[in-house]
């Protein structure tokens, strides 16, 4: 079959959506399936067409200016509305509004939408609530990341999933008092609790026991290089395999951080962020503080309590080992009904 992924952003960005696209690409790809990616071009040193791990992948530039970038979007479409003639399955990574006048001129093309959310943002605007509601409608089936998108965006999820991941290859042994941050170093996410957190630890003389290495760029990354050291968007594995303790924040980090057996924290700052974490399979697996004193807490209870560390370490790591890429793509098989092509 011949597959479509529309989304805003896709390899060698960075992400989780990016991340999401390229593993589910590789397994329909083993499967049999030819796959196509339509995304931005958003950086000039790429070239407008590739290929990459099989991979077919159509960028297009689009300009950074409100309402004409999404002209010019569905304009590049329909100068290149074959590749959404040929296709069999199309499907959009947060970014319906692209195939809105498609839905219309091909009412008989099926086309369905996975929700990514925006959980950083609160609260979510009116047009964040209203382009989800048109892709509910339009779509012939859609899978939501997150049970929080439902409640906080009254849709009706035909999948609810909450990501994936590949196994470890190795384990080796931790150093307990390594930390590791993976994520963009941005204000709009739960970062400033973290580092909030981190100075309250340093102030209370436990700081000087622990190294926390932040792998992720951003706005707050000066300030992050008070407290640890900031590598930039580089690969955590190495950090992930040696760092007893996780600081995290998306639904990726959490997911790796829990596969390589560490102890996963999260905060929040507002309802949506507390549905994100606690509306979860793995909400009893990872410590979840509500602002950083809660977390300072926390963290000093679990640091000083091994045995209860390792036992809730073990019990995320046997839940999460189940949460595979192939699993991930059978989820998507189903809901294009080709579970058996």
């Amino acid at each position: 079959m011949k597959i479509l992924f529309l989304t805003r952003l896709f390899y060698p960005h960075v992400g989780g959506v990016e991340k999401h696209v390229l593993e589910l690409s590789k397994i329909l790809l083993k499967k049999g399936h030819r796959v196509t990616v339509i995304t931005t071009k958003h950086d000039d040193l790429l070239s407008y067409r590739d290929t990459v791990h099989g991979i077919n992948i159509f960028r297009f530039k689009q300009p950074k200016i409100k309402y004409f970038g999404l002209l010019y979007t569905w304009y590049w479409l329909l100068q290149n509305k074959s590749l959404i003639k040929e296709s069999d399955v199309i499907h959009m990574h947060d970014v319906f509004i692209w195939y809105l006048p498609f839905r219309l001129l091909l009412p008989n093309k099926k086309v369905y939408t996975t929700f990514h959310g925006q959980w950083g943002k609160y609260p979510i605007s009116l047009n964040d609530i209203v382009q989800k509601k048109l892709a509910t409608k339009f779509s012939t089936g859609n899978i939501c990341i997150g049970d929080y998108i439902q409640k906080n965006y009254g849709l009706k999820a035909d999948i609810i999933s909450y990501g994936a991941t590949k196994l470890a290859k190795k384990f080796v042994s931790k150093k307990k008092n390594l930390v590791v941050y993976v994520g963009r170093l941005d204000i709009d996410i739960s970062l400033p609790l973290f580092l909030k957190m981190l100075k309250r630890y340093h102030d209370s003389n436990h700081g000087n026991g622990i190294k926390v290495i932040f792998c992720g760029g951003g706005v707050l990354s000066k300030e992050c290089e008070n407290y640890g050291e900031v590598l930039g968007f580089t690969d955590p594995t190495p950090y992930y395999e040696k760092a007893k303790f996780c600081f995290a924040s998306g639904y990726l980090t959490i997911l790796e951080a829990l596969v390589h057996k560490c102890l996963v924290f999260v905060v929040y700052k507002n309802p949506l962020q507390k549905d994100y974490y606690t509306l979860t399979p793995f909400n009893k697996f990872i410590v979840i503080a509500s602002n950083p004193d809660d977390l300072f807490k926390k963290f000093k209870y679990y640091s000083k309590n091994q045995k209860l560390t390792e036992k809730r370490i073990e019990d995320g790591y046997n839940w999460v080992k189940t949460q595979t890429w192939e699993k991930m793509a059978s989820s998507y098989l189903k809901l294009w009904n080709l579970q058996k092509i």
